[in-house]
């Protein structure tokens, strides 16, 4: 009878996955069976009561539909259980499916992080080129870097890959670690406080982990967020740690490449903790920040280069900062290897010959804006402004519907940059035009032809 507990688990094994049964399912040693009372040993309180809420009653389901019986399970936390009882046969089947078993992890020293943050020297706020597609981010880091805890709590930064997400939270922890050397501070990807929160189950260290990151952090600095989601057990331990260091007045900066909303299988109660503070973008540099970036790239790394080069430059790569840091690289490298000057010629030739006309710009809000108002013949301010006369309030309806569909933004970032509306506005007015343009020809056609000009090539 021993056999039918690595026999459920045997069956079990593909319908969870290798991930979920190596790190909960293998770890529960069966002991002994007494009638129909599976008595269990678990390596630590945590997992044993992660087993119970949550896999327990699957392979007790497993269980009955193998023998047509009802069994129950009690489970004894034992450290090193898997190393004092003796080897059963059970866990020959397991070894059959190339899931090899291992005796229970001996404590090794605690797996996390230590505190002293591991911040760049290249990301600073001195270094950080603002302009209007980064300015609400820069502008709210600066001030949590400034006073943590008290503005911002939390911040929550999302754009697109290399857009300079990482380079604010970096510049955030060495403010605050240049200015208030007594706060302790921690900066780790999504992925780093998995790791560690895994290494710490199964090492037994989890007390150390729960302490290190709810007790004795002041700043926490988490990278790409949306790497946990869908994540259950590594969102429920962050929830708490959010929870803890929140109403603990401790300072959260938090970046992903989405709004919350967005994630797919984020749980919601931590989506709601995560736009408890402020929720701000990062979207595509303009030419001119564009072409700030790279002058600042050329002087940082002596290269000499024109002006109108740079500008050139930035016309033609649109996509993000990295990308445009190394569009400026292989102009130069290219340029001393064949011994040339750098000219506008040399750089279409080396970056493709791609020229401006082809290229798309970014469509961010304040392009939306300023299309809309030009069409209209009204006033960005009016726009943004409390005017709900029709001349007024349809245009701004069309700019937020457009600033929806194609920016992606957040329907409470949009009211923000509307003048500081209510997200239940912007929402009212992206139904209402997706009405009109159903019913409305006029409409319909007004917004295809704004559309086509925002997302078409830019022509000079």
């Amino acid at each position: 009878m021993a056999d039918i507990w690595s026999e459920a688990l045997h069956s079990l094994q593909p319908r969870l996955g290798a991930q979920t049964f190596d790190m909960w399912l293998r770890p529960i040693a069966l002991q002994e069976i007494r009638g129909r009372s599976l008595h269990l040993h678990a390596p630590n309180r945590f997992m044993k009561e992660w087993f119970e809420n949550h896999y327990l009653s699957v392979v007790l389901d497993e269980i009955k539909r193998m023998t047509h019986s009802d069994y129950t399970a009690e489970i004894e936390v034992q450290e090193q259980a898997a190393a004092n009882t003796p080897r059963r046969a059970p866990t020959e089947p397991v070894a059959a499916v190339e899931v090899p078993a291992q005796p229970a992890p001996q404590p090794t020293k605690p797996p996390v992080s230590t505190l002293r943050p591991r911040l760049s020297a290249r990301y600073r706020f001195d270094n950080y080129i603002k302009g209007t597609s980064n300015e609400l981010a820069a502008s709210a880091a600066w001030a949590a870097a400034q006073e943590p805890g008290k503005r911002f709590n939390p911040l929550f930064i999302y754009g697109g890959v290399g857009l300079g997400k990482t380079h604010l939270l970096h510049a955030v922890g060495r403010h605050i670690a240049e200015h208030r050397p007594e706060l302790r501070i921690c900066y780790l990807s999504a992925e780093q406080f998995m790791n560690e929160f895994i290494s710490a189950v199964r090492c037994n260290q989890f007390d150390a982990f729960r302490s290190r990151y709810r007790h004795d952090l002041d700043v926490l600095l988490i990278d790409d967020i949306q790497f946990i989601a869908g994540r259950d057990r590594t969102m429920d331990e962050f929830f708490h740690v959010f929870n803890a260091l929140y109403e603990a007045g401790k300072q959260i900066v938090v970046t992903a490449d989405r709004v919350p909303a967005d994630m797919k299988g984020m749980e919601e109660r931590l989506t709601s903790r995560l736009n408890w503070g402020l929720v701000a973008d990062i979207q595509a540099p303009d030419l001119e920040t564009r072409a700030a970036i790279l002058r600042q790239k050329a002087d940082h790394d002596q290269i000499r280069i024109d002006n109108r080069v740079l500008l050139h430059i930035a016309s033609l790569v649109r996509s993000n900062v990295r990308e445009l840091e190394g569009a400026l690289l292989r102009v130069t490298a290219f340029a001393e290897l064949r011994g040339v000057r750098i000219t506008e010629g040399f750089v279409s030739e080396v970056l493709g010959g791609v020229t401006p006309s082809q290229a798309t710009a970014p469509v961010t809000i304040e392009r939306v804006q300023k299309l809309v108002a030009s069409h209209f013949s009204v006033k960005i301010a009016d726009l943004k402004g409390p005017r709900r006369h029709r001349s007024i309030s349809r245009p701004r309806m069309i700019a937020m519907y457009l600033s929806r569909e194609l920016t992606g933004a957040s329907f409470p970032e949009i009211g923000q940059r509307f003048g500081g509306k209510d997200h239940s506005t912007v929402i009212n007015a992206c139904k209402r035009i997706t009405s009109m343009q159903a019913s409305e020809p006029d409409m319909r056609n007004t917004v295809s032809s704004l559309r086509e000009q925002l997302t078409g090539p830019l022509l000079n």
